[in-house]
C-alpha cells in the first residue's frame, strides 16, 4: 500500500506475521522435476535435408536446456562454436534445439526491418504476414559475407544478419528485453557502503546510467545530497517515467495525519512489505523523501531484500520455495471512501520469469493479505512456507536499518525490496511517488544498452 511508501520500517521481532497462498497445485514431485527443467519446449523440425547430419551439432549451447525455477537470474553468454544457419539445396536452414529446421518464410518476412516492411521511425510493422499467403514463400536465399539475402515469391528481397538469425532462441536476448543484468543479493551488512548516486550527476548521461544500474543490481539507490523539496524530487522522478496515479494521487506529499485510510499514514511501525499488492500490476519502483521531521524522534526505516530472502529459503527449504512460488494469495486496499481494491486474479508470493525461470517478483504486504488459494487441506503446509519466509524477511541479519533525512531521496525496486518503519514521534512531512515496471525497465534499457542492442532486442525474434 501506498503507506508503505510514506514511511519505511517496524522491527519484525516486535511484529510478525505472514502472508500468501497455492495457486497450481503440482505435486512436490512435479514441481522439483521442474526445479531441474521447467518444461521442455518442443519445436516442429522437418525432415533432414540433404547434406546435413542429424547427428551433426543439433543444439546451439544457449538453446541446450530449458529453464528452471531458482532465484536469481543465471546471465548466458553465447557460446561461439554453436552451429551457423546454412543453405542447402537452396533453402535457408536453421539450428534448433532438436535439429535443423528450414526457416520459417512468414518469420523471416515478419522480422524484415526494410522500409517497406518497418516503419524507420516507429520500428512499427508495416506489412501484415497473416494476409500475404504464398508472397512470403521464399524463392531463393544467397549468402553475402556474414548475412543473407533472401529473396521472397513477390519478388521482395530481404538481408538478415547471421546474429537476427541465431538470437531468437538466446536467452541472452531475452534477458536484453527485459533489462535483466547479473544481480548483488545484499544483507544488513550493506549498511557500510549502501548505494548512491549524486544529485549533481542526475542531468547527465552517465548518471541516469549509474542511477539504473545501480537499481537493476541491488535493487534500491539513494540520491543524495539533492534539495529538500518536493519540486526537485518530482522533477528527479519525472525524468525516470511518468508518476503513476493510484487512489492515493499521483506525487504524494503528505504527514502522519492518516489523510488516507492505510497505516503509512500514521506514526505505527510498519512490518516488512511490498506496496501494491492489491493492484494486478504493482508499482516497480517507489521513492521516499523525508522532507522534514520536527518534535519527536525515532521512525527509522528498512530495507530487506526480498530476493535474497528467496534465495536463502530456496537453499533451506526448496518444498516451502515451491508452495510460496505455485500458490496464489488475494490482497486488498480498502478503507478510503467508494474504495475496495483487488487484483484481477491472485498472484503467487513469488513469481518467475516463464522463459528464463529467475524470480522476478516478490509480493508481500502480511497487513493487506486477503484469502489463499488453497483447498483446506493444504492452507497448513502454506502457513509452514509463509512463517519460514517471514523469519527470514524479519531475521536481523537481513534487514538494513537506517534512517531517512531531508536531502537523500531513498528509490527501490518495488517487485524486489522489502520495506519497513519503526514507530515514531512527532510529526513528520514526507514526498515520493510510484513509477511503473515497464517505464522503469524501458529507463533501463534505453541508458545502458546500445541503439543496436535495443533494436535487435525490440522488433526480431
Amino acid at each position: 500500500m501506498l503507506g508503505r511508501l510514506a514511511t519505511i520500517g517496524a522491527r519484525c521481532p516486535r511484529v510478525a506475521r505472514i502472508g500468501n497462498r497455492t495457486n497450481n497445485h503440482l505435486s512436490s514431485r512435479q514441481f522439483a522435476r521442474n526445479l531441474a527443467s521447467v518444461a521442455s519446449i518442443a519445436v516442429q523440425t522437418s525432415s533432414t535435408p540433404h547434406g546435413l547430419d542429424a547427428k551433426s551439432p543439433t543444439r546451439p549451447r544457449h538453446v541446450e536446456s530449458a529453464p528452471s525455477f531458482h532465484p536469481t537470474p543465471r546471465i548466458t553468454v553465447p557460446a561461439l562454436d554453436s552451429p551457423l544457419p546454412k543453405i542447402i539445396d537452396g533453402s535457408l536452414y536453421v539450428p534448433t534445439r532438436s535439429g535443423w529446421t528450414k526457416a520459417s518464410g512468414r518469420w523471416l518476412r515478419d522480422i524484415c526491418s526494410s522500409p517497406q516492411s518497418r516503419n524507420q521511425d516507429t520500428s512499427q510493422r508495416q506489412i501484415n504476414v497473416l494476409k500475404l499467403g504464398k508472397n512470403c514463400d521464399v524463392a531463393g536465399v544467397s549468402q553475402l559475407g556474414d548475412s543473407f539475402q533472401v529473396t521472397f515469391a513477390d519478388g521482395h528481397q530481404s538481408l538478415y544478419s547471421m546474429a537476427s538469425l541465431m538470437d531468437r532462441s538466446n536467452p541472452a536476448l531475452k534477458q536484453k528485453r527485459a533489462g535483466v543484468i547479473p544481480i548483488i543479493t545484499w544483507k544488513a551488512s550493506i549498511e557500510s557502503q549502501p548505494p548512491t548516486v549524486e544529485y549533481a550527476n542526475m542531468p547527465s548521461v552517465s548518471g541516469m546510467k549509474e542511477l539504473m544500474t545501480k537499481l537493476r543490481t541491488y535493487g534500491f539507490t539513494f540520491i543524495d545530497n539533492m534539495p529538500a523539496t518536493p519540486e526537485a524530487s518530482k522533477q528527479l522522478l519525472e525524468t525516470i517515467g511518468p508518476i503513476r496515479n493510484t487512489h492515493y494521487g499521483g506525487f504524494y506529499d503528505f504527514t502522519s495525519d492518516l489523510s488516507s485510510k492505510d497505516t503509512a499514514y500514521t506514526s505505527e511501525s510498519l512490518e516488512p512489505h511490498t506496496d501494491n499488492t492489491y493492484f494486478t500490476e504493482p508499482a516497480g519502483l517507489q521513492a521516499l523523501h523525508m522532507l522534514s521531521h520536527t518534535d519527536g524522534s525515532g521512525g527509522e526505516s528498512s530495507l530487506v531484500d526480498g530476493i535474497g530472502a528467496a534465495e536463502q529459503l530456496y537453499e533451506q527449504d526448496r518444498e516451502a520455495y515451491r508452495i510460496l512460488s505455485q500458490t496464489s494469495v488475494y490482497a486488498h486496499a480498502s478503507g478510503n471512501d467508494g474504495i475496495s481494491i483487488q487484483p484481477a486474479f491472485a498472484f503467487p508470493t513469488l513469481s518467475h520469469d516463464p522463459e528464463l525461470g529467475h524470480l522476478i517478483q516478490v509480493r508481500w504486504n502480511n497487513a493487506d493479505r486477503a484469502g489463499v488459494v488453497a483447498e483446506h487441506d493444504e492452507l497448513d503446509r502454506w502457513y509452514d512456507a509463509a512463517a519460514k519466509f517471514d523469519a527470514l524477511l524479519c531475521d536481523p541479519k537481513n534487514a538494513y536499518w537506517f534512517q531517512l533525512k531531508p536531502g537523500k531521496m531513498l528509490i527501490f525496486d518495488n517487485w524486489r525490496v522489502l520495506h519497513g518503519r519503526a514507530a515514531f514521534t512527532g510529526k513528520r512531512r514526507m514526498c515520493g511517488a510510484y513509477i511503473n515496471r515497464d517505464d522503469y525497465i524501458s529507463k533501463f534499457r534505453m541508458s545502458t544498452l546500445s541503439e543496436e542492442e535495443i533494436r535487435g532486442s525490440t522488433v526480431t525474434g
